[in-house]
C-alpha cells in the first residue's frame, strides 16, 4: 500500500461529497447525471481502497511513495498543460464549450506529438460524445459564448 494512495481516496471522497452537496440543488430530473458520474466515482474510488486494505492485510506495511511521486517531472509539461487549461476558460467565455474544447484537444494532443489520425479521432467522438450527452441526452445547454452569442 502506498501513502500517496491513502491521500487520494480521501481527497476523492471528500470531493465526490462535496459535489453531491452541491446537487442537491438542483431541480429531481436534473440531478440524474451527476449523481451518475458521482456514484461512479464513488464506487471506483471504494474500489481502490479495498484494493489498498488488501495490500495491506498482505504485508502490513505502507510505502512512503513521495520522494518518488515527482520523479521525471517536466516543468515544461506543467505549465504548458496549465496555460492550455486557462486558454480554455478564456475560449470558452469568448466562443463557447463546444470551439474552445477542440482546440484546447487540439493544442494538447498537438503539444504531445499524437499521430494526426488519432487527434481527428478523438476530436470528432469528443464532440460526438458531447454533444450527445448534453445536447440529445439532457438537453442541457453549454456555454455559447460572448461572441457566438451575437452572431447567433
Amino acid at each position: 500500500m502506498k501513502k500517496s494512495d491513502i491521500f487520494i481516496c480521501g481527497f476523492m471522497y471528500l470531493f465526490s461529497f462535496f459535489f453531491l452537496y452541491l446537487t442537491e440543488e438542483y431541480p429531481e430530473p436534473v440531478r440524474h447525471y451527476p449523481h451518475f458520474v458521482i456514484g461512479l466515482l464513488l464506487v471506483l474510488t471504494t474500489v481502490h481502497a479495498g484494493n489498498m486494505f488488501l495490500a495491506y492485510r498482505k504485508d502490513h506495511k505502507v510505502d512512503n511513495d513521495f520522494s518518488k511521486i515527482f520523479d521525471g517531472f517536466e516543468k515544461k509539461q506543467f505549465w504548458y498543460t496549465f496555460a492550455a487549461f486557462i486558454g480554455f476558460f478564456i475560449l470558452m467565455y469568448l466562443v463557447g464549450f463546444y470551439i474552445a474544447a477542440l482546440v484546447y484537444l487540439l493544442a494538447t494532443l498537438c503539444y504531445f506529438k499524437i499521430r494526426p489520425l488519432y487527434i481527428g479521432m478523438v476530436l470528432v467522438g469528443m464532440a460526438a460524445i458531447v454533444y450527445g450527452t448534453f445536447d440529445i441526452f439532457l438537453k442541457v445547454p453549454l456555454p455559447m459564448g460572448i461572441i457566438l452569442e451575437e452572431f447567433l
